[in-house]
């Protein structure tokens, strides 16, 4: 397995470039950059430039870049606004495009109380059809994140929705912490399988504080995890994204991978 860090990771004061250089530093194979409610309002050509500098940032330090992530899917539901979410997933697809990513991170929409359960599922397959079109075209996959959204709260309904798409660019971006409190990550891997897991984002989750933390913090079954992961094969990247500490911008990045290495294995 590749360790990777989100931006996300870092406090909102540490520039991307300056995050680039620390996930570096600190010694991860992958960094996961985000797209910003800022940068859809610029012109393409200086989306392209902020991107092409991304990527070099990352080139200069030898540093891979496996996916994009973005949060602007919870302030544009797909279930509400399928037109206004198909244009954040192009500008992912342009920003995968220009530091080679192979995924990008699709959140599926929050469950609205004015549709019923069937309809939310029908509009998010929809929905993730019309994503898949678009991300085919930048040869990326879409990566369906595990949130807290109403309606995707086990695997079966994940599972579900995936198969119903029916698209080999289509599939899951697990996140381990986000299956608590209400399931377990490794029934998530046991139900979805090496077929339908395009990434995994990694954090803890304490059950008794309601609270994300790096892992080993928490109240994940990492030796489950591990093993899950382990036998379905897969080697992709595992993606942490951690709350920063208040103290130190990078410390929690740095707790964070060795928390990694002594679960997953590794030690440079």
């Amino acid at each position: 397995m590749k360790f990777g860090i989100n931006v996300w990771s870092f406090p909102k004061g540490v520039s991307t470039e300056d995050a680039i250089n620390a996930a570096k530093t600190l010694g991860y194979d992958g960094f996961e950059p985000a797209l910003t409610l800022e940068q859809l309002q610029l012109s393409d050509t200086d989306f392209d430039a902020l991107w092409r500098s991304i990527r070099k940032a990352s080139s200069d330090v030898g540093i891979d870049v496996p996916s994009v992530a973005t949060g602007l899917f919870w302030r544009v539901n797909p279930l509400r606004d399928a037109e206004g979410a198909l244009k954040i997933v192009r500008k992912l697809c342009r920003a995968a495009e220009i530091v080679e990513a192979r995924t990008i991170l699709v959140v599926p929409g929050t469950g609205l109380s004015e549709m019923k359960f069937d309809e939310c599922l029908s509009r998010l397959v929809d929905f993730l059809k019309r994503a898949s079109s678009i991300a085919r075209g930048s040869s990326v996959t879409v990566g369906v994140e595990n949130v807290w959204n109403r309606i995707l709260g086990s695997p079966l309904e994940m599972k579900v929705v995936i198969e119903r798409v029916s698209a080999d660019n289509v599939k899951v971006y697990l996140d381990v912490g986000n299956t608590l409190p209400h399931s377990l990550p490794e029934h998530w891997i046991d139900v979805l399988g090496a077929d339908l897991i395009a990434q995994i984002h990694v954090k803890d989750f304490s059950i008794a504080e309601l609270r994300f933390g790096i892992p080993l913090t928490g109240d994940v079954n990492w030796s489950a995890v591990s093993r899950r992961l382990r036998e379905l094969g897969y080697s992709g990247y595992v993606v942490a994204e951690v709350p920063p500490y208040r103290g130190h911008p990078y410390r929690a990045a740095e707790d964070t991978l060795r928390s990694l290495r002594e679960i997953f294995g590794g030690s440079r």
